[in-house]
């Protein structure tokens, strides 16, 4: 079930054969569980590496940079995201 070209109803195709695969290393040195791919339209996906015809997610130019900045900034760091959560909690 080969499906080269994925269909976003509002962002349009990310075609995975022609895209430009990035597998970054994890923490420890070894190979990461995810994968992101660069197509010549502009749009980023990232998928499972040992899942590469499951589900993707795709991303416009702008949101990728919004992701990756919040990730630079540590906005998706589990023990912030636990933190921000008690605060929050604490404050009611």
């Amino acid at each position: 079930m080969n499906q080269p070209v994925r269909e976003h109803p509002l962002k349009g195709q990310f075609d995975t054969a022609t895209a430009r695969w990035e597998r970054p290393d994890a923490d420890d040195g070894t190979l990461g569980e995810l994968e992101i791919g660069f197509a010549a339209n502009g749009l980023v996906a990232m998928r499972r590496a040992d899942d590469a015809e499951g589900t993707i997610l795709i991303y416009t130019p702008e949101e990728w940079e919004a992701f990756v900045g919040g990730v630079r900034d540590g906005e998706l760091d589990l023990r912030v995201l636990v933190e921000d959560a008690r605060n929050a909690a604490d404050s009611k």
